[in-house]
């Protein structure tokens, strides 16, 4: 038992990567019934821990590794900087994900039916590396003439955001599970940009040394909540801008051995009309340099002349216009065959779920981002050390790597459940060759 509570102490200390990928039909813990609402349950009821119910963050991204930049070697930080920069491509990006189950708890309706209802908070933020405009600023435009850099390659969206939720799961018959939720969300600051258009351009002329031509700009930037910053967190319970969303799933079996479980999660959207402020440009430009006339009778102030000109031709607006904004839809499914001694709980007699001490399968989890779907494909194989010790080890191919090696595990102690992920243990040792860090556990009262 010892080595066992070290081996969770370990998982839920440090946990690197997709903890959803380790999460999604490990029936085990409650929190399985968020990643799919038509999951198979057997306990009575459960009861989250305040806050510490379920809490992950996540922090990553594409185009680097840490030590790609901060490595101990003769090389500079210029140097080093370059490297990463050339390897970049706009389709890399940075994700934060940090989510917190305030209140959690749920309960069973009668033998086919459990309610589970519950409050979360979540910051989401998710940001592509706009190459070229780091390329532009970092070199300057000299080693670029005649090259077009595009602005459409600025992408962003930012979301603070509280849930609050209900969801219910029936089985249909002994093949057949299937579930829903419902989600009120209040969203306390949004800010969003995409499908820019435009691009710049730098080139000689026979007037002066170089020409700069800004070319079919339209941009625009949407925000909520900025101005009402200092009450973000306090807007996330019904105070900010609501919007509404759906969570679907099921649980089939082909036999008691083979199961397809999958889920839809997210489809919904934000109406935002509070706090709002939204700023677009639209235009063209050409700059053919300034001539610098000195005159010391009549000085004359060219920053202001040139940016009185640009004022005139790109056009700038500033609105409180309303707008909707859309949820990252998650896709999940997975396919599983268990074998070996069975192990029934028998609290329900008509509802009660076959668990088996082996699992294999395998499992997809899709989520839609602006830019393109992040799509990850996971083999796990799940084994049950005893009915109280339950781990599951896997391996992900995903936009990070094709070589992330993770494990999940839950613990019962009397009506006390302890569940924890760990992923990417490859990097455990050596945190700057990982490309996300993350970190996900959770303490639950389950009643048998």
């Amino acid at each position: 038992m010892k080595k066992y509570i070290l081996f969770l102490i370990l998982a839920i200390t440090t946990s690197l990567n997709a903890q959803q990928q380790l999460s999604f039909s490990f029936g085990e813990i409650p929190q399985n019934l968020m990643l799919n609402p038509g999951a198979e349950t057997n306990f009575k009821s459960h009861y989250g821990i305040p806050v510490f119910s379920n809490f992950q963050f996540t922090i990553g991204n594409t185009g680097f590794q840490m030590g790609d930049l901060f490595s101990n070697d003769s090389r500079s930080f210029n140097e080093k900087f370059e490297k990463v920069l050339d390897q970049l491509s706009p389709d890399d990006y940075i994700n934060l994900n940090t989510k917190v189950d305030v209140l959690s708890f749920g309960y069973r309706y009668d033998n086919k039916t459990y309610i589970s209802v519950g409050f979360y908070e979540e910051l989401d933020l998710m940001v592509y590396f706009p190459k070229d405009a780091i390329e532009g600023l970092y070199y300057g435009n000299d080693p670029f003439f005649n090259r077009s850099f595009s602005i459409s390659q600025a992408i962003m969206k930012a979301d603070i955001l509280g849930v609050l939720h209900a969801g219910m799961s029936r089985k249909v018959d002994e093949k057949l599970t299937i579930g829903g939720r419902v989600k009120i969300y209040s969203s306390s600051l949004n800010v969003e940009t995409n499908n820019n258009s435009g691009s710049i351009t730098t080139t000689t002329n026979n007037i002066n040394i170089s020409r700069l031509t800004l070319q079919n700009l339209d941009a625009e930037i949407r925000t909520s909540g900025i101005a009402d910053s200092n009450d973000v967190f306090s807007n996330t319970l019904l105070g900010g801008n609501l919007g509404l969303g759906f969570d679907v799933g099921l649980t089939y079996h082909f036999s008691p051995q083979l199961e397809f479980t999958g889920s839809i999660l997210d489809l919904g959207f934000i109406k935002h009309s509070k706090n709002t402020r939204n700023f677009t440009a639209k235009g063209n430009y050409i700059l053919d340099g300034i001539n610098f006339e000195y005159n010391s009778d009549d000085p004359l102030d060219y920053w202001q002349q040139l940016e009185q000109d640009i004022d005139a031709r790109i056009p700038t607006e500033e609105t409180e216009d309303a707008y909707t904004s859309w949820r990252p839809m998650k896709l999940n499914a997975a396919l599983k065959y268990s074998f070996g001694e069975r192990r029934n709980k028998l609290c329900y007699s008509k509802t009660h779920k076959q668990y088996y001490y082996n699992s294999i399968g395998f499992q997809i989890h899709t989520i839609m981002r602006p830019l393109k779907p992040q799509f990850s494909f996971t083999s796990f194989y799940e084994k049950s050390l005893s009915k109280k010790i339950h781990t599951k080890f896997t391996h992900t191919i995903n936009d990070y790597s094709a070589a992330i090696f993770g494990v999940a595990t839950s613990l019962q102690i009397g009506k006390l459940n302890i569940f924890g992920v760990l992923d990417n243990i490859l990097a455990v040792t050596d945190v700057a060759s990982a490309n996300n860090i993350s970190l996900n556990f959770g303490f639950n009262i389950v009643i048998d």
